[in-house]
């Protein structure tokens, strides 16, 4: 099974999701693909599919932004509420 998820951060999201798969079930195997791995994990998790490693401090975030012709850039800047 693969499961993809855009940030890759402290890992309790990925962790949810394979505790959800596990109510349905016991997979085989769970691979994770992620856009960007920021670091800072919480919980023992890697992502074996990669978009881009760029490691982050705590208290910043990536912002994804569309111009209107429709080409995405990403930035970083400081967090709101965290």
């Amino acid at each position: 099974m693969l499961v993809v998820d855009d940030v890759l951060y402290t890992g309790r999201t990925t962790r949810a999701i394979v505790n959800h798969l596990f109510d349905y079930g016991r997979p085989a195997r769970i691979e994770l693909a992620v856009l960007l791995d920021r670091g800072g994990r919480e919980l023992p998790i890697e992502a074996q599919y990669v978009g881009k490693h760029e490691p982050l401090p705590s208290g910043m975030a990536f912002v994804l932004t569309r111009d209107t012709q429709g080409a995405f850039s990403l930035a970083v800047a400081e967090a709101d509420g965290e």
